[in-house]
């Protein structure tokens, strides 16, 4: 786990540092406790989650069954590091693709859909809770106790360079896919991994952006099959969550349910109200619409 977290916070550092010396701090309301830094606060709870979950599931393995640990250790790793990537990454498509239909789901995601501005901080930024339910929380540290921590850190490693290149507002990427030389490439490799082009549009509002697109954390290819990709090859016109869109305090939306607003408690109302009369959605302050064609109505 140590190692894990070094590579973490490494690869944060190196981001940081090129995002800081391009001046994407500097943008209007990024230096607020709303953006950074309640995204910083979440960099710590995903750290914490993850440590928790390795000490956990290494106690229960070695009280309920000590003689699994190392049990894989003679298969290769060639074989474990795709099955673990794979299923890791088939069970965050299938979270998050629930986050944006399922209201109390939604309602623990959507701290990663409040920021305006793009930048790498934005993502490990949720409710503490998402990262419980994130099937990559609780196989890692089993992939280290059947005897491939080799696995897991390569795994790591990989899925970082990715996540924090898809949320950073460095767009390198659009420079790739209109250069004929490295058009074919990037015409395969968008289709794959995901990008900053295609996770953009799931951040994205407006005209290129559509939250119910591109769900994918490092591979984008469960969007192909499922048909859920979208990419636009473009910037989107804004970030964040629809206009009217209630937006709690950032202790509220990071630490629910043990921290709740007044008017929280108040209203007691679902963060979105999912209905289908047209009388509701003309009367909406904001519509998203989901992959089977349901409208969200945004109070």
């Amino acid at each position: 786990m140590l190692h894990g977290t070094v590579f973490v916070l490494v690869f944060l550092a190196l981001f940081a540092a090129l995002e800081l010396a391009l001046g994407l701090y500097r943008r209007t309301g990024v230096l607020t406790m709303r953006e950074l830094g309640a995204s910083l606060v979440s960099v710590g709870a995903y750290l914490v989650i993850r440590g928790a979950s390795f000490v956990a599931v290494t106690w229960a393995l070695g009280a309920l069954w000590p003689a699994s640990e190392g049990a894989l250790a003679g298969v290769s790793s060639w074989l474990v590091f795709p099955i673990y990537v794979l299923l890791d990454e088939y069970g965050i498509y299938w979270v998050h693709r629930k986050s944006h239909e399922l209201p109390w789901l939604w309602r623990i995601h959507k701290p990663h859909h409040v920021p305006r501005n793009m930048n790498i901080a934005v993502t490990y930024r949720e409710n503490w809770s998402w990262h419980v339910l994130l099937p990559g929380t609780w196989m890692a540290p089993l992939v280290v106790w059947l005897g491939h921590p080799g696995v897991y850190i390569v795994g790591l490693a990989f899925r970082t360079m990715i996540v924090l290149a898809e949320h950073s507002d460095l767009r390198w990427d659009l420079h790739l896919q209109r250069s004929r030389s490295t058009r074919p490439v990037m015409r395969v490799l968008e289709r794959i991994v995901s990008l900053p082009d295609t996770h953009h549009v799931h951040h994205g509002v407006g005209r290129f952006g559509n939250a119910t697109k591109n769900y994918g954390a490092a591979l984008i290819c469960f969007d192909w099959i499922h048909g859920t990709l979208m990419i636009p090859h473009a910037r989107q016109e804004g970030f964040g969550l629809p206009e009217g869109a209630p937006v709690e305090p950032w202790t509220e939306q990071l630490f629910w349910p043990f921290v709740r607003s007044t008017k929280e408690k108040a209203a007691r109302r679902r963060p979105i109200e999912q209905t289908s009369p047209e009388a509701n959605v003309a009367g909406a302050e904001a519509v998203i619409y989901t992959v089977d064609g349901r409208a969200v109505v945004v109070r």
